[in-house]
């Protein structure tokens, strides 16, 4: 398999075998369709199954054949693997065909009754989390603090803020805020608005603020996209240590760029990619980290550009990625 994928994602020349490989893959209405659905996230076997409404075997088997044409790569997130559709890379030989087969497979729209098996997945994501952080708030911050502490990477978002934003901003918006003090960071720059589904999580935000800050500080209880069909605008989004918490991260971009004004920033601090799966048990993680490429995606496809970004090792084996995105000039 291995020299399969290499034919159509290496750098080596193009055969008949690669090219061959990759047609057949993709001559089969089910197999675009899976790719269709992994081309903004990942989903696991059992996932796309209940999204197709398929059988395990059958859905495997046509996993196994896109693999092998190197046109979907697989995860593991902790005892569980997540299929995502891969990533070509600029020197592969199939590049401009495999290229122009996504962007084809991305203009067929999707089936209503799928759209809403996807929409009952991420559901059942979002209430996996929602549920956790209700159950969990009063030792939560105790259980985050074992993978990283804000302290240790607080001054490294400080100069991402001071360097990257605008003198003209004014205001900026914390989704998901927790127990994290960055809520103060925040509302000594700019009037600060924290946002949180849960009001256990937004009264721990509270007992966070500096006194001397409160009267900067907004409390919100409800969701981005509450938020963007009022028509709310910020000129920074933050989300700290909150993306591998989404049921669907690709989505929160879109949403963040509605609640962005005309050149807004969002930031995002999160996890590289671990194997540490003792996090999903105390800490509520949906997802073991991200891929740096994974994250310019989803901005990319949301109409952000990359700006600054920040990779910092921790001591006990965990990378915290800082990464800015802004609105285009």
């Amino acid at each position: 398999m291995a020299g399969q994928q290499a034919a159509i994602l290496g750098p080596s020349a193009v055969t008949d075998e690669g090219l061959l490989v990759c047609c057949k893959a993709t001559a089969d209405a089910l197999r675009l369709h899976v790719l269709r659905v992994l081309s903004e996230e990942s989903f696991g076997v059992l996932e796309l199954c209940r999204i197709f409404k398929a059988g395990q075997p059958g859905m495997s088997h046509h996993l196994k054949i896109l693999a092998t044409a190197g046109l979907v790569e697989t995860r593991r997130e902790g005892n569980s693997i997540f299929y995502r559709r891969s990533l070509i890379g600029r020197d592969a030989p199939l590049h401009d065909l495999v290229t122009s087969l996504y962007d084809t497979i991305d203009r067929i729209p999707l089936a209503p009754d799928i759209t809403a098996r996807i929409a009952d997945v991420h559901d059942e994501r979002a209430k996996i989390s929602h549920d956790f952080f209700q159950k969990n708030a009063d030792q939560l911050s105790e259980n985050q603090n074992l993978i990283a502490n804000f302290d240790q990477y607080a001054g490294s978002v400080n100069d991402v803020i001071n360097n990257e934003m605008n003198e003209s901003a004014t205001t900026a918006l914390e989704i998901g805020p927790g127990e994290s003090t960055l809520i103060n960071l925040l509302a000594r720059n700019f009037h600060a608005t924290a946002l949180d589904n849960s009001e256990e999580m937004l009264r721990k935000a509270r007992q966070v603020v500096d006194p001397s800050l409160a009267d900067n500080v907004t409390f919100i209880l409800g969701e981005p996209e509450d938020l963007a069909r009022k028509g709310s605008r910020f000129d920074l989004v933050v989300l700290n240590m909150v993306l591998h918490h989404l049921p669907s991260p690709a989505r929160l971009f879109r949403t963040t760029r509605q609640l962005l004004n005309s050149d807004g920033r969002m930031l995002i601090i999160d996890l590289k990619p671990h194997n540490q799966d003792w996090t999903r048990d105390i800490c509520g993680d949906l997802w073991l980290g991200f891929e740096p490429t994974d994250i310019d995606k989803w901005a990319a496809e949301a109409g952000l550009e990359a700006g600054q970004s920040v990779f910092i090792g921790l001591k006990n084996g965990f990378q915290v990625q800082i990464k800015l995105f802004q609105c285009p000039n």
